[in-house]
């Protein structure tokens, strides 16, 4: 969800058939577009993807609703930026199994799930399943926020390097928040607060409606150029997700949930 057609054409792609094949995608020559998409950006739905094939062997390969995917590799940029497609949520995944790994070593009293959910993009289905099964006492959605780059103003975005964002709006529970925040100035891990007016845009949606209602935290990690092939975050930023994370869940009490408040 959310791709930007500007992006797309050129870019490299596998297509996910009865077996995998890489291909491009491509603008259709323009005296073959519509007369509404012969000016501006091509629209995605007027782009197409060469796999370098016969129509035969296409519909013998391909069926309708095969997903495609980019195909690019990552690129390190200078010493600490990773550029590459998909980073959101990779870029989630890899803190969480750092939070994993720091728990190993760490002494907790929760029991902890980490769930790699689907199609947040598209009604937050995944999120909501899940929750729903696993029926946590609280939980914290992971994702990523607007990193800082040309064009962006300062109150919208995070710079990259200086840490992940501790969300505040009307999907979180005061007290998940609170939490962090002294988790990470305990642990002297950079965080800024990251005001979220209206709805926070992810799974932390779901998270706090699912069954009973679930108190919520978010933790975003700060990425620039979302939605594209080229998307780029710093890795010290996904370490210091990770390591906040398994600190926040090594100093949870037994009896956190009936001691927060929506004042405390």
């Amino acid at each position: 969800g959310g791709l930007d057609a500007r992006t797309m054409p050129g870019q490299r792609v596998l297509v996910h058939g009865r077996r995998d094949l890489p291909g491009l995608v491509i603008e259709p020559p323009r005296q073959a577009r519509p007369p509404e998409a012969d000016e501006g950006v091509t629209p995605i739905d007027q782009l197409l993807v060469d796999v370098g094939l016969p129509p035969r062997r296409v519909s013998q390969l391909v069926r309708p609703g095969d997903l495609v995917s980019f195909a690019q590799s990552p690129l390190e940029l200078g010493d600490d930026l990773l550029a590459g497609h998909s980073l959101d949520n990779r870029a989630s995944l890899a803190a969480l199994t750092i939070c994993l790994q720091e728990l190993q070593r760490r002494a907790h009293i929760w029991d902890v799930w980490a769930v790699a959910t689907v199609q947040e993009e598209e009604t937050l289905v995944g999120a909501l399943t899940s929750a729903f099964s696993l029926r946590p006492a609280l939980a914290i959605a992971v994702d990523v926020t607007f990193g800082r780059s040309s064009g962006l103003a300062e109150h919208e975005s995070f710079p990259l390097g200086k840490g992940p964002t501790n969300g505040w709006g009307p999907n979180i529970h005061p007290g998940i928040y609170e939490r962090i925040r002294q988790t990470a100035e305990r642990e002297e891990i950079p965080l800024a607060m990251e005001v979220l007016p209206t709805q926070s845009g992810t799974d932390a949606m779901a998270l706090q409606i699912a069954a009973e209602g679930i108190p919520t935290g978010l933790v975003s990690i700060p990425l620039r150029y979302m939605h594209t092939p080229v998307e780029v975050v710093s890795l010290k930023d996904v370490r210091r997700t990770g390591r906040l994370l398994a600190a926040l869940i090594s100093g949870l009490e037994a009896d956190f949930p009936q001691r927060i408040t929506w004042d405390e």
